[in-house]
């Protein structure tokens, strides 16, 4: 008798811990991938929610929006509404999270220039691979006190794989000095992330750096193949304004021969 309220017990606190997995993902998933995304990006990343079905062992992620780097007019980089996610769900409560797929559908790209070789994918895909570069050298972590290491390596600890990732319909426009231009990407699919032979598994952020360098090297393949960078006379007539505007504050400065 003694043995079966042991084993009951066993089962409750199993269970409860699931339950606590389960219901408290929503929370986990909003700050890892506002936090990851943003320090991989090297700009807002924002979730605005995300749900699970532990029954069905689906998942869905509501308006997911990365934020333009600075000084440029439109808000986002990427917009989309919702993704459909199928989950693993024995492998939430192991060392790695196993998704057997994404579907990506309709996301919205934006493309901005300042300048002929200044845009906003350029300069995303840059700090992505900034990143990178910091992260296999270990330069992230000799800034980080001994106490944040502990923390994060307990955030980022679970390693993930993704068997399938599907983004389809996605439609980018080409924003430069009110010109719009419109374009649908093709299909993008990648298979097995994070089953590379390597000596460690991938982690959260190098899944979200592997994911978004893919996506915005289609969109830039795109906007070159179709000419939409070929904004040469507004490129051009945007530096003649910042080099028009140095020569005007030099002017009211009164440097090299004063004033006019």
């Amino acid at each position: 008798m003694k043995k079966r309220y042991i084993l009951l017990a066993g089962i409750a606190v199993i269970a409860g811990g699931a339950y606590y997995v389960y219901n408290s993902l929503d929370a986990i998933v909003g700050k890892l991938v506002n936090k990851y995304g943003s320090e991989v990006l090297g700009t807002e990343v924002n979730l605005a929610g995300f749900s699970i079905s532990p029954t069905k062992g689906t998942a869905e992620i509501n308006r997911l929006t990365i934020a333009n780097p600075k000084n440029y007019k439109e808000p986002c980089l990427f917009d989309l509404n919702k993704v459909a996610v199928k989950i693993d769900m024995k492998s939430l409560t192991s060392d790695t999270i196993i998704i057997d797929s994404i579907e990506v559908n309709k996301p919205a790209i934006t493309y901005e220039m300042l300048s002929l070789t200044q845009n906003n994918i350029k300069e995303i895909q840059d700090n992505i691979n900034n990143y990178l570069k910091k992260s296999s050298s270990g330069e992230q972590t000799k800034a980080k006190t001994e106490t944040t290491e502990k923390a994060e390596a307990s955030e980022t600890g679970k390693k993930v794989i993704i068997k399938k990732l599907t983004i389809s319909d996605a439609a980018l426009t080409a924003a430069v000095a009110g010109q719009d231009a419109t374009l649908n990407l093709p299909t993008i699919e990648m298979k097995n992330l994070g089953e590379e032979k390597t000596q460690t598994k991938t982690n959260i952020p190098q899944v979200i750096a592997k994911v978004m360098n893919k996506i915005l090297s289609v969109a830039m393949d795109n906007v070159v193949s179709n000419k939409l960078n070929n904004f040469k006379d507004v490129a051009n007539e945007n530096l003649n304004n910042v080099v028009g505007g140095v020569k005007d504050r030099i002017k009211e400065l009164g440097i090299f021969g004063g004033k006019e």
